[in-house]
């Protein structure tokens, strides 16, 4: 299933990342910069820094900065449908994936016509793997 998620609202993420210095492990492992790819109630992006631009500068009531998957956001889609999406794409459990900063640049480094921006990064989840696309928009 793929799972789109707005350009825009990771460039929020990706400054989270440039400003951060503290890189969390994931499963206890060290990955560099990046974002994780959460499977939980929804499915999001997250950076796994703890104190860039705003995840450091958030109260101890305020969530961390996440950016939902359109077809898997529990804030604006009603429970069954945000449910279902989420278990058609990543599964019933809960669980986490590692995609490094670098990938996620090369990706938009080579836009398809000149003046093209990065609308949605797309992840397409199968079972065993999943890949990285971006949908492009053209600007004037």
């Amino acid at each position: 299933m793929e799972l789109h998620f707005s350009w825009t609202k990771l460039e929020k993420a990706f400054e989270e990342l440039d400003t951060g210095k503290t890189v969390k492990t994931l499963y206890g492992e060290e990955t560099g910069k990046g974002l994780w790819l959460v499977g939980d109630h929804g499915v999001y992006l997250m950076p796994n820094t703890s104190d860039g631009k705003y995840n450091g500068k958030r109260k101890e009531d305020d969530k961390l900065l996440v950016v939902y998957a359109k077809e898997c956001d529990p804030e604006k889609l009603d429970f069954d449908t945000w449910w279902e999406n989420k278990r058609a794409s990543f599964g019933g459990d809960d669980g986490a994936d590692f995609i490094g900063l670098d990938e996620l640049r090369k990706l938009a480094e080579k836009p398809p016509t000149a003046g093209a921006k990065p609308k949605y990064l797309v992840i397409d989840i199968k079972p065993d793997q999943f890949g990285l696309g971006i949908v492009w928009q053209k600007t004037h």
